[in-house]
């Protein structure tokens, strides 16, 4: 039942925002009574970072997993392989990504910190991963060369992921294109300054 009233929650938001994603609808969505709800979850709030804690955490699994199967790789292919899985992953999950991206553009004041802290963590892995196979790769490579890469790099994956509900399947793929393009040139920069 967790499992329905999530997948209901992610539903709602994705269609009618915070405010109008009512326990009534969602119980509804489940074919419950809305009471029943809070046998789960203490509030509406409650249910909600749970909602966002398995669609984020979903999320950073997959970037996980992606990064475990291509960390022995060259630096490219590590790089090009964490864009298409973020457009893969997303893609897969057009309704969750909805509620996401609105998530992300007018998040409810509840539900502020939480998210705050997720991107962070996330950011922060993504910066240690990221740095640690640069200086494998460019063993002379500094801390802030490192973190100004992966900084660099973040810039053009918010690019492509705001970007994938904008465009159809053929512009997207030449911004993936383009996006690639411009991780290689910032890896050159790399290798141009040794």
């Amino acid at each position: 039942m967790r499992e329905k009233l999530l997948k209901a929650a992610i539903y709602h938001y994705s269609r009618y925002g915070y405010q109008g994603a009512t326990m009534q609808k969602i119980a509804t969505e489940v074919g419950i009574k809305p009471a029943s709800i809070y046998f789960f979850y203490q509030n509406k709030e409650a249910l909600f970072i749970a909602a966002f804690q398995k669609l984020l955490e979903e999320h950073f699994s997959q970037m996980k997993k992606i990064m475990d199967e291509v960390e022995n790789s060259p630096i490219e292919e590590i790089f090009g392989s964490l864009l298409h899985g973020t457009v893969s992953f997303h893609k897969e999950k057009e309704e969750e990504t909805a509620a996401y991206i609105s998530l992300i553009t007018s998040p409810p004041p509840e539900i502020k910190q939480f998210l705050k802290n997720h991107m962070e963590q996330f950011d922060n892995w993504l910066i240690q991963s990221l740095n640690t196979s640069l200086k494998h790769y460019y063993p002379s490579i500094s801390d802030q060369q490192s973190i100004n890469v992966t900084k660099q790099f973040l810039l053009l994956m918010d690019g492509i992921f705001w970007e994938m509900t904008m465009y159809d399947e053929n512009a997207l793929s030449e911004q993936l294109q383009h996006a690639f393009h411009l991780t290689t040139l910032i890896l050159r920069g790399i290798e141009d300054a040794k």
